[in-house]
């Protein structure tokens, strides 16, 4: 099979036609590979370039990204580019991403490239994360060298494909939430790097419009988006691969968060039902799509 340099792998959910349009501009410039995780059958008409994987059901970020990272493989790509409908990489990022590979003198231990995150939401480069002596800390995106950390989010990463197959691929039982995290500190757990280039930037919004509490903005999500983030801590506790310092990190922060969200959101009936149920069913050990 010929070898590729680089697929992107866009993933759809009810995306809007900005989201279309940036797909096509995408398209003019790299191999793109669209998986659409949306439930009603859509017509989307792309170009030849595209290759398009319509799913007709909302079968998890986990799943429709391993469908993507796959068809990479399939087409013999070298590496692959994670990206949300609404990411709109620059060129200049996705060249110096593979251009960092491409230069480093042992690729083959990097599971993963990432670029700083400006979240557009809360106005700021969001800070790398590394595992201290007992929790997980915080380091600026700062300089002109490489960073050793111990996750990033999935969009905008640049996945070296020669150690997917040995990673493992991402566990589709956590549907959404932590999929990038349960991942990337597997790879550290099989002795691969993440590696985030903080000279790097890709705006990104993560989540819906902040919450407020207290004078400070907090990341938020919609009410079946809290219940897989307080339920899929409770699966990841479980799991010998995470590192104590990111149990004790999530088991200290469920309480504020279940109190800023119940407080703070506009529907908090919804959103306090979502998140005690979700931890009912990690409690229990109910994982996958939820069901009601």
């Amino acid at each position: 099979m010929a070898t590729n340099l680089l697929s992107l792998v866009v993933i759809f959910y009810k995306p809007e036609q900005d989201h279309i349009n940036n797909v096509v501009k995408l398209s003019k410039d790299y191999n793109v590979i669209v998986v659409d995780n949306t439930p009603e059958p859509t017509e989307y008409n792309f170009c030849n370039s595209i290759t398009l994987i319509t799913l007709n059901d909302n079968v998890g970020i986990a799943k429709a990204l391993n469908i993507g990272i796959e068809s990479a493989q399939q087409q013999g790509n070298k590496y692959c580019l994670l990206l949300d409908q609404d990411s709109v990489p620059k060129l200049d990022l996705v060249n110096g991403l593979v251009t960092f590979y491409e230069e480093h003198e042992a690729p083959n231990e990097i599971a993963l490239v990432a670029p700083c995150y400006h979240d557009k939401a809360l106005g700021l480069d969001a800070a790398f994360i590394q595992k201290r002596k007992f929790l997980m800390g915080r380091v600026p995106a700062n300089g002109d060298s490489p960073i050793d950390v111990s996750y990033v989010i999935s969009s905008g990463t640049l996945i070296n494909l020669a150690c997917y197959s040995e990673i493992g691929s991402m566990n589709e039982d956590l549907f959404i939430d932590f999929v990038d995290i349960e991942w990337c500190l597997r790879a550290h757990q099989k002795g691969y790097k993440v590696l985030g280039l903080p000279w790097l930037k890709m705006e990104h919004e993560i989540g819906e419009k902040p919450v407020i509490f207290l004078g400070k903005k907090y990341v938020n999500h919609s009410p079946i988006r809290h219940y897989y983030y307080f339920r899929n801590i409770f699966m990841l506790l479980r799991m010998s691969h995470i590192p104590f310092q990111w149990k004790i990190s999530e088991l200290l922060k469920i309480a504020p968060r279940f109190f800023v969200y119940a407080v703070s959101t506009t529907d908090k009936p919804a959103h306090i039902k979502h998140m005690l149920k979700g931890i009912y069913h990690g409690v229990l050990g109910r994982f996958g799509k939820f069901n009601g």
